[in-house]
């Protein structure tokens, strides 16, 4: 096949490999239908001389865990192959929840080094949204399994109709293949080796204020979110010490109670009216607990880079909000169990779901700490600190990450009007479209006559002499008319 906009010459740096066998882990559930893919297979037609063969993990997931025997077989083609691309769409800045189990079961069933010697990539699609933390995921997950990795290429979903960006791809594609069939040595980006968090035995904190458990204030209710109710477990223990600390009220839910039979489906199908096509519960669980909460602890363990591939499943399917911030001004904050601190990828994905979701961001309270003593300890300030923060209504102002990704989403939503009615009217409603910066007359009114002043050189030393006090001048004005 030849595509639009190709050469039938090759380029400069097009080589001539003996045969390839490639193997593409494909983690949409949408199979060959996924956007990913055709990435892919435009990139087959430009590399004739390689062999690949596409495993549908997103589509194959359920009998992939439970079928043994194809479990094997798939994870002995993987190590049988010359390089593996992992193949994906970007789901809540990162792999599908899909993907995430097969993770899971990769580390369960194999574990660390299993693919030593062996190459590794990866090929997402998106519209840029935090693609870079799905990549990083990628990398660290490869690294412990033992392949060496080459940085991955994260295309736009609009790349594939422009013949510049098929051309970029192409090229990392060939520079892929040229670095395993070299077998260049690779750095690695993370460490590989990661302290175990010691046992944790609940104990009394010193100074305990014991008449917490004789009262809660009735007035605040947290609604706690947990993936495990597993006694013997960190996470349940640091739950029910927290609980006995606070002084708010705790409703505590099990997310694997909240109805969800599937993960997401990338159908899209919610954009029109915030509906998921799936009739399984997840919805009424999300409207009826997380839409009418104030404040929100989610609770998890990690699991190799990441929460549980339940709880990435529970992220995906929020998804029927479309990208609108519904939970907007409540409050959110993490109990985790693992070593976060190792696990800097993750940190900011929580950074990012409480800035992206426009929640009050309450921090972030682990089992890292020495001893039980001392996580006692920091639980109980993490309780002080969330209630002291709901007493004064406490926010941390507007960070890159909800700026930057209101834009983005803005942008995305505007051009995608026909199939996400729901987000268009809610932007509207919103006045998020009133961002966009040429509706700002004013301000580029005073823009252009400052450019036309700036264009007159004896006004441009004038002004520039005057410069940095004119930029202060209107905050201090302002200032003075507080002060009164």
């Amino acid at each position: 096949m030849k595509w639009a906009g190709s050469s039938s010459a090759q380029p400069f740096w097009k080589k001539e490999y003996p045969t390839m066998k490639i193997l593409i882990l494909n983690g949409s559930p949408k199979a060959d239908n996924s956007i990913t893919l055709q990435h892919m297979r435009f990139l087959e037609t430009r590399e004739p001389d390689i062999e690949t063969e596409v495993i549908p993990i997103g589509k194959a997931i359920n009998s992939l865990e439970r079928n043994q025997q194809r479990f094997d077989e798939v994870t002995e083609k993987m190590r049988t192959a010359d390089a593996v691309v992992w193949s994906f769409p970007v789901y809540y800045a990162l792999v599908p929840s899909q993907m995430k189990r097969f993770v899971e079961l990769l580390y369960e069933r194999k574990g660390k080094g299993w693919f030593a010697g062996m190459y590794a990539t990866a090929l997402t699609t998106s519209i840029n949204f935090f693609d870079h933390t799905a990549h990083n995921y990628v990398q660290a997950v490869c690294e412990d399994l033992g392949f060496a990795y080459v940085k991955g290429y994260s295309a736009h979903m609009d790349d594939f109709f422009k013949t510049q960006e098929r051309e970029k791809l192409a090229r990392f594609f060939s520079w892929f293949l040229k670095t395993v069939q070299q077998k260049t040595l690779l750095p690695k980006k993370y460490a590989g080796n990661v302290p175990e968090v010691q046992v944790f035995e609940p104990i009394s904190a010193p100074n305990r204020d014991t008449s917490l458990s004789s009262g809660k204030d009735s007035s605040g209710k947290i609604l706690l979110l947990t993936d495990t109710t597993d006694p013997d477990t960190n996470l349940w223990k640091m739950i029910r010490t927290f609980e006995e600390e606070t002084r708010l009220q705790v409703d505590i839910k099990d997310i694997r109670d909240s109805g969800m039979s599937h993960g997401c489906l990338g159908c899209c199908t919610c954009g029109y009216e915030n509906t998921c096509i799936q009739k399984d519960g997840f919805t009424r669980f999300f409207n009826d607990h997380l839409k009418t909460a104030e404040i929100i602890l989610i609770c998890g363990s990690i699991r190799d880079h990441y929460l549980s591939a339940l709880w990435k499943q529970f992220f995906d399917r929020c998804f029927f909000n479309g990208h609108a911030p519904v939970l907007q001004g409540k409050q959110l904050g993490f109990m985790i169990s693992g070593p976060l601190r190792h696990r800097q990828n993750l940190r900011e994905l929580l950074d990012v779901f409480a800035d992206s979701w426009h929640m009050k961001f309450r921090g972030v309270v682990t089992d890292e700490a020495a001893d039980s003593k001392a996580v006692v300890r920091e639980i109980k300030g993490f309780a002080r600190t969330l209630e002291l923060a709901r007493e004064t209504d406490l926010e941390f102002g507007a960070s890159f990450y909800r700026t930057g990704g209101q834009k983005l989403f803005r942008d995305f939503i505007f051009n995608t009007t026909a199939v996400f009615t729901a987000d268009h009217r809610f932007y509207k409603k919103s006045g998020l479209y009133a961002t966009f910066p040429q509706r700002q007359w004013q301000r580029r009114l005073r823009n252009a006559v400052f450019a036309l002043m700036v264009s007159i050189p004896f006004l441009r030393r004038q002004i520039h002499r005057e410069f940095i006090p004119g930029m202060v001048a209107p905050y201090k004005k302002k200032l003075r008319r507080l002060a009164r």
